[in-house]
């Protein structure tokens, strides 16, 4: 009798201990990071059909900040795309150059493929009024586009992505072993220049 009560206790705590386990991995998972396939080609060179990478859910999105999200056509997968326009930004492409808010502003990220492309222009022009009908992103909402603009699906065909449907900030590749990485950080500067974080 005692054995099968204290059998009874162990399976409790046994229970218990791997109930705290889920809690804990369903919380750094939802909370601090989650693991993230790239499926596809419109983020190359930056990230590469089939690596491994980490997205940080709570993490501060800034421009230029690689981020996933749920395919906004309701398709159930998950894009990876890179941010380019903010709430309030307006933007457009001109000559394949990259105007924000009136500054023209480089965009390093998109190399070598830009430099190396059999054809050109590498990004189609476009304007928010002409692709979206707006002349600034509403509040609530990024506008995204793919590094590969050529091959990218992005807010140019399926509009602003919310906000809130973002599901984290990509920032570390980590499979391959051997192409093991931390995403270089992009920053705007006043005069429309970029100063870059080294990996």
């Amino acid at each position: 009798m005692r054995s099968l009560r204290k059998l009874g206790r162990d399976l409790v705590n046994v229970v218990f201990y791997l109930m705290i386990a889920v809690l804990i991995l369903t919380g750094i998972r939802q909370y601090i990071l989650q693991p993230f396939q790239v499926d596809g080609h419109s983020m190359e060179a930056t990230l590469n059909h089939g690596e491994h990478m980490l997205l940080f859910p709570s993490a501060k999105i800034n421009r230029f900040d690689v981020v996933v999200f749920p395919d906004p056509k309701g398709s159930g997968n998950s894009y990876v795309k890179r941010v380019i326009g903010l709430p309030g930004d307006h933007l457009q492409v001109k000559n394949d150059q990259l105007y924000l808010n009136d500054l023209t502003v480089p965009e390093p990220y998109l190399e070598p493929n830009k430099s190396q492309a059999d054809s050109h222009p590498f990004t189609q022009d476009f304007s928010l009024w002409d692709t979206l009908g707006i002349e600034s992103i509403p509040e609530g909402y990024y506008f995204v586009m793919g590094d590969n603009r050529p091959g990218s699906g992005d807010s140019r065909q399926f509009g602003l992505v919310p906000i809130a449907s973002v599901q984290g900030k990509a920032d570390l590749v980590y499979w391959p072993f051997n192409q093991m990485r931390r995403m270089a950080q992009y920053q705007l500067q006043a005069d429309g220049s970029l100063s870059i974080s080294a990996p």
